[in-house]
């Protein structure tokens, strides 16, 4: 629209968008307009007062285009909450060295109040898009412009009138980039686009005469220069914003017109026109017909379309015969009836439509109507219904359809009473290491051989299907527990010999939870929930076995969730504690170090110990802030106690994975000003199962930050030597049930002679945990290793201070010890 060409209805809409932004009613100098309210004609003027909000079209595009301009401004939202944020963080402290606290802290936070508000309504938007909206969300949308531009609007008047040079420079500079950049962010929505401008123009321009000084009328002229080039181009954008809308709807609306026309004359030449007698057999054949068909003329005048349906021995087909049937039987009219026929051996699917025909009598004459041959489209919609109920991987049914498939077998043993039905839920064992060390592509060569041996062995006896990732599930009738349990164990037997795969062989293994349907209310959900459940115990108890489910678990998991529920309450309201426990050095007796015990004193259940809450938190996600705190209270308190070498802290798998784990752990070190070289991070051999990738590189950026690694539990794991030579440690610790069968077993010594002798050779120190008995402390000093811990050197105590002496007098009698030295340790300090 030409500026110079209607200049008068410009400056009238743009005078009333500045005094009344929320009216969108037609005043009488526009009551031309309203004549033409629903005409479909889009001319330049009419694009710009419905960017201004004027009923000019129709209620349904009225609503349209207020619901794009909304959806325009909350696709900026994120950028003002942004630069409103940068804003606020700039004002407030320069603010607060002229103004009093109350003032800008209310201020601030009545910024922040609307700029929340903000981010719900985007929040909301995203989330239920908005078609159409309404004449209040565009007065919602000014007024929150209004209400903000005004908080803005107080930063100069403040600056101005206190007349503090940092403050006003911060003012001017805060003032101009929210004037111009909130005008352009707004301007799909001119009211409230122009409404801010014009605010904080005010605003501005009251400022400069309060503190009027050499240059004011010089800045006011910038000033208002500006501010009237930021309306224009405010205008410009929401009138081109409004008339590409009206365009497009234009467009619309003759495409679908268009669209009409097409479809109409598609129905009107359809495939080929078909025609019967009064008795069904068809008539008028014509030459399309008969090549359609396979079947010469003559055979055609001796059929109905009904028995060229009866040559397709196919489930679907046969079903729409019968609807067929029905409609002719009836003499009404059909259509869409797709059926199914053999045309010279190839399978072929018409769709029909067709009339009853009455004579000049208005007796029944017959059919006419038209017939499609969709073979490929019924062949592409049976292709996509497969695809979407099955498993592209392995060809098994996939969740949804496995439980639209429970859903029917259920309702069918409701119905005869039985009670026979089983579900079965498979997890595959080590499945992520296959993955991880040998890539996708051999992972999903080892699920589609998996697949196939399941489906081996469940021929006539289950449905399989595949869940995604390593589960699977079956579902079938076992008359009895011992026959579901055979199943279960044979797929577990399956499953664990070794696969084939290029030229190396894996050996993974299945965990299996399963439970016959027991009671007769039970659902699908039902049945899942408890072969969930059993699984979840199955791979508790070690994974590789199967599990049916019983009463006692469903009872357990709800103690669970109870637990669960207070060990949350528990570290929220900080009542939980942690205690050190001495470890001392075998030749010395002198106590070095201690490792971080966390306790949790439960109000009515007593102690509760740690292992325990800790496999709790792991499974309900608390694990990071749990861990996160023992080792920041562990360091704040060891920083006091330099007479402890070293403070040894566990660190759990789950927190291993998490990717931000040595970041973390340097910033509770800074915090807490502990030395890196006096923590010791004890992890397990479970570490490496869970994350084979990054496991090396997160070791050594832990070590280079100078924080030493202890593997723990050594000896209990199955490949401890193969971690021992792929990764650096600088200790070991044995585990304590191989020192409590110092004493009952000859093998026990052997074992902890081997590993001390192992570990001595690498360089690595050796700390034997679980010391209770003189005997063992003796039988350890004399096999050379170099620090206990256990119960004979005291009891875990939450004050460091208290477990540097030890109280045993026959320990301080044995020392200094003649336990051989290791000669090979490492410089670990």
């Amino acid at each position: 629209m030409r500026l110079n060409a209607h200049w008068g209805l410009i400056f009238q809409t743009i005078l009333r968008a500045i005094v009344s932004p929320g009216d969108t009613h037609l005043p009488k100098a526009y009551k031309a307009w309203g004549k033409q309210v629903g005409t479909k004609t889009a001319s330049p003027e009419r694009a710009l007062l419905l960017a201004f909000g004027y009923p000019v079209v129709d209620e349904y595009l009225s609503g349209r285009v207020r619901a794009a301009q909304v959806a325009s401004i909350a696709r900026n939202t994120a950028f003002n909450i942004l630069a409103n944020i940068v804003n606020v963080l700039v004002v407030v402290p320069v603010f607060l060295t002229f103004l009093p606290a109350v003032y800008v802290l209310v201020w601030a936070g009545a910024v922040l109040t609307l700029i929340g508000l903000m981010a719900y309504s985007r929040h909301r938007t995203r989330k239920n898009k908005i078609e159409i909206a309404s004449r209040r969300a565009l007065t919602k949308t000014v007024q929150r412009a209004t209400m903000l531009s005004s908080l803005w609007a107080a930063v100069p008047l403040s600056a101005f009138y206190v007349g503090d040079p940092v403050g006003v420079l911060v003012a001017a500079c805060v003032t101009t980039g929210m004037l111009c950049g909130g005008g352009f962010t707004l301007s799909t929505v001119p009211q409230a686009a122009i409404r801010w401008v014009v605010l904080l123009y005010v605003a501005a321009v009251a400022s400069l005469l309060i503190h009027s000084g050499p240059g004011m009328y010089t800045l006011m002229f910038l000033l208002t220069s500006y501010t009237c080039a930021v309306i224009g181009s405010i205008t410009a954008a929401a009138w081109l914003f409004a008339s590409h809308f009206l365009a497009e709807s234009e467009l619309e609306q003759r495409g679908n017109l268009i669209a009409l026309l097409l479809n109409e004359y598609e129905e009107k030449t359809s495939d080929w026109i078909w025609e019967t007698d009064s008795s069904g057999n068809f008539r008028n054949i014509s030459d399309r017909f008969v090549a359609a068909s396979g079947r010469t003329l003559t055979q055609l005048k001796a059929m109905r379309m009904v028995d060229l349906g009866y040559s397709l021995d196919d489930t679907k087909a046969r079903a729409a015969l019968r609807k067929l049937q029905d409609a002719v039987n009836a003499r009404e009219p059909f259509r869409e009836i797709v059926i199914g026929l053999n045309v010279n051996n190839d399978t072929r699917w018409w769709s029909l439509a067709a009339q009853p025909v009455y004579d000049n009598h208005g007796s029944f004459s017959g059919y006419r109507g038209v017939a499609s041959d969709v073979t490929d489209a019924h062949r592409a919609n049976a292709l996509i219904t497969h695809m979407a109920e099955h498993d592209s991987l392995t060809g098994l049914g996939n969740r949804s359809w496995f439980l639209n498939h429970a859903e029917r077998r259920l309702n069918d043993q409701k119905r005869t009473g039985e009670t026979s039905l089983t579900l079965f839920l498979i997890d595959l064992d080590n499945f992520k290491v296959v993955n991880d060390t040998s890539g996708h592509p051999a992972g999903d060569e080892l699920l589609r051989q998996v697949a196939e041996r399941f489906r081996e062995i469940s021929e006539g006896k289950v449905s399989l299907a595949r869940f995604g990732g390593d589960e699977f599930a079956a579902l079938g009738r076992f008359t009895s527990d011992q026959a579901a349990a055979d199943f279960a164990d044979e797929l577990v037997t399956t499953a664990r010999r070794p696969f084939r795969i290029g030229s190396r062989d894996f050996a993974i293994g299945a965990t299996v939870g399963y439970t016959r349907r027991q009671n007769a209310s039970d659902s699908v959900d039902d049945l899942m929930r408890k072969a969930d459940i059993a699984l979840y115990r199955a791979k508790e108890s070690g994974r590789g076995r199967a599990i049916a489910f019983e009463q006692q678990m469903e009872r357990e998991v709800r103690e669970r969730r109870l637990l669960e529920a207070d060990l949350r309450e528990a570290f929220e309201f900080q009542k939980l504690s942690i205690e050190f426990q001495p470890i001392v050095e075998a030749r010395s007796g002198k106590v070095a170090s201690s490792e971080v015990l966390v306790r949790w004193d439960h109000p009515t259940r007593g102690e509760i110990p740690p292992d325990v809450f800790i496999p709790i938190a792991e499974h309900a996600g608390l694990i990071l802030p749990l861990g996160d705190w023992v080792l920041e209270r562990a360091c704040s308190v060891a920083a006091t106690v330099p007479e402890l070498n070293s403070v040894a802290v566990n660190l759990s798998p789950v927190q291993f994975l998490e990717p931000n784990l040595v970041d973390n752990i340097a910033s509770i070190l800074e915090r807490t000003g502990f030395p890196a070289e006096r923590l010791v991070l004890e992890i397990t051999e479970s570490v490496f199962l869970k994350d084979v990738g990054s496991a090396t590189d997160k070791l050594q950026q832990l070590r280079d930050l100078g924080i030493k690694i202890s593997l723990d539990d050594f000896g209990t794991g199955y490949s401890s030597l193969s971690y021992l030579r792929q990764h650096r440690f600088d200790k070991i610790k044995i585990d304590k049930s191989f020192v409590a069968e110092i004493g009952e077993r000859s093998d026990g010594l052997a074992i902890i002679s081997a590993v001390i002798a192992l570990a001595h050779n690498l360089g690595l120190e050796v700390t034997a945990e679980g010391v209770e008995r003189q005997f063992q402390v003796d039988a350890l000093r004399t096999l050379g290793c170099d620090m206990m811990q256990g119960y004979y050197f005291g009891r875990p105590d939450p004050n460091p201070m208290q477990i540097t002496n030890i109280s045993k007098e026959d320990w301080e009698e044995r020392s200094p010890s003649t336990a051989p030295r290791n000669p090979n340790l490492r410089s670990v300090s």
